[in-house]
């Protein structure tokens, strides 16, 4: 922990510890001190007025599955794709990228695809598109894996076309399927796709505290005060007791783990489906994706400066003939770095759209100050952004992005590189979200209190129904989740180099 103040200020470091506590190690950090200047003590925490994921994500639906086995989902995707060439034959012989005039005078030649996707009488196109069209004149026969197309050129392209665009690799989609004005006995057949099954499983966490039972009389000698601030202002939340501490803070440790687990948390199950990781009771731990492992599969993205040029070519390809107008809304989840990036190129790109004084509240404003008479006041922050297309881009500050503690690794300036990372999310609205939390088991917290002759929490003394022989009391509290990520390819990240 950083030295608050300078040495000679310091009568005492701070110290941290974790477990039981007696009521010696009690007095021996929180002791009485006789001359105190104030009666408060301040914990310095920090706070941050945004919500982090896993808050967000409260304001939708939690999918709530009977047991916490591994649920599954299926993802479907378009029918219409592009299909990769293994290789074209013309005369006998594979093409090569220098041949020239493949095809000419619609003569046929031939396609080797590794599925049979394309149907005979329909129009396809490779990487040229309408330049080079091809008919397909028969269904494919088979060879082993793959599927070959006896093909010809589709239009007045005597010529032929240049072997460079039928190498093994270029993609290829279907067209249309033109047949003669009458007498047409046959037309082109629609494609499939089945759907993609996906599977998580639930993450279970616990969280045990142990405290002596006469921990209800361990009085601090001061209050313990905690500012817990959001956007509407500071609370100040007072403890005069050991055990109210330790309830409070029992809490916020135990929603910190929960949502780095659904932010951050990697399955442990191999290819082969197995968990290696054993617990206490030398049964397995099972833990599911976090939403950052289900969206690595598609559109992460290197970056070593921020740029809105760069952000509106990520959302254009991401929705472009893929989102209709009205679903291009998405949420940029980032730390307080990443927020600053976002703004400076917001505001350096609205610097030429209009005069910004005209806002109530007033962008400029007179304040008092010492140093002059007409002193000002200015400033503005951009949250939202509206990109062509109809894109809505929210920003979404994460206090974990921000956490010095789990995040080590710092840009040359200074900051937090996490804290510039932005995770772009594809929510979806309330009927059908994208991102959801999942719960199994029809349960959320459970809760068990065990204590012996003496209840610390409430004070209560001669139990009679003890569940155990020690002075002390034990809290736990248990809880499993997960999270789904429907379809990836809705999210993207931009992550600084150095992270990679």
């Amino acid at each position: 922990m950083a030295l608050i103040g300078t040495p000679s200020m310091v009568m005492r470091e701070a110290k941290s510890w974790s477990g039981f506590t007696d009521k010696n190690y009690f007095g021996n950090v929180f002791g009485s001190r006789p001359q105190l200047l104030t009666p408060i003590f301040t914990k310095i925490l920090s706070q941050s007025g945004y919500q982090n994921l896993d808050t967000y994500l409260s304001q939708f639906p939690t999918i709530k599955k009977e047991t916490t086995d591994d649920f599954y989902w299926n993802l479907i995707g378009t029918s219409t794709r592009n299909i990769p060439l293994v290789e074209a034959r013309y005369k006998g012989a594979v093409v090569e990228a220098d041949d020239e005039n493949v095809g000419a005078n619609w003569s046929d030649f031939e396609l080797v695809f590794g599925e049979k996707y394309f149907s005979d009488t329909y129009v396809i196109v490779g990487e040229k598109n309408e330049q080079y069209p091809l008919q397909i004149l028969a269904e494919p026969r088979q060879e082993g894996m793959n599927f070959v197309y006896s093909v010809k050129l589709f239009g007045n392209i005597p010529q032929g076309m240049p072997g460079a665009e039928l190498v093994a690799g270029k993609l290829f989609s279907k067209d249309y399927s033109p047949v003669e004005e009458a007498m047409s006995i046959k037309g082109g057949d629609i494609s499939y796709t089945s759907s993609t099954s996906m599977r998580n499983s639930f993450t279970h966490i616990r969280q045990t505290i142990k405290v002596p039972g006469n921990a209800a009389d361990f009085k601090v000698a001061y209050d313990i005060q905690i500012p817990i601030t959001d956007m509407t202002g500071t609370e100040v939340k007072t403890f005069n007791t050991w055990m109210g501490l330790v309830e409070w803070k029992a809490n916020v440790e135990f929603q910190q783990m929960k949502a780095k687990a659904l932010l951050f948390g990697r399955t442990n199950r191999d290819d082969k489906g197995r968990f290696h990781n054993l617990g206490k009771s030398n049964y397995e731990i099972k833990a599911g994706s976090g939403i950052r492992e289900q969206m690595s599969v598609s559109n992460m993205f290197a970056m070593n400066k921020f740029s809105l040029r760069m952000l509106e070519d990520l959302l254009m390809a991401m929705v472009a003939g893929r989102m209709g107008f009205p679903e291009r809304k998405f949420i940029l989840n980032t730390g307080e770095f990443g927020a600053i990036d976002f703004n400076r190129e917001v505001a350096a790109a609205a610097t030429y759209w209009r005069d910004l004084t005209p806002f109530n509240p007033p962008v400029y404003a007179k304040t008092q100050s010492e140093l002059h008479q007409n002193a000002m006041k200015a400033g503005v922050q951009f949250t939202e952004w509206l990109g062509p297309n109809n894109i809505h881009l929210t920003l979404n500050v994460d206090p974990m992005y921000d956490d010095r503690e789990r995040n080590k690794i710092y840009m040359s300036d200074g900051s937090l590189a996490e804290s510039h990372r932005m995770d772009i999310l594809y929510i979806g609205d309330k009927t059908d979200p994208n991102i959801q939390k999942v719960q199994g088991g029809n349960w959320e917290d459970l809760v068990m209190y065990r204590f012996g002759f003496r209840n610390p929490f409430t004070g209560a003394i001669n139990n009679q129904n003890a569940g155990q022989d020690e002075d002390s009391a034990t809290f736990s509290r248990m809880t499993n989740f997960a999270a789904v990520v429907k379809d990836p390819s809705r999210t993207a990240t931009l992550i600084p180099s150095i992270l990679l």
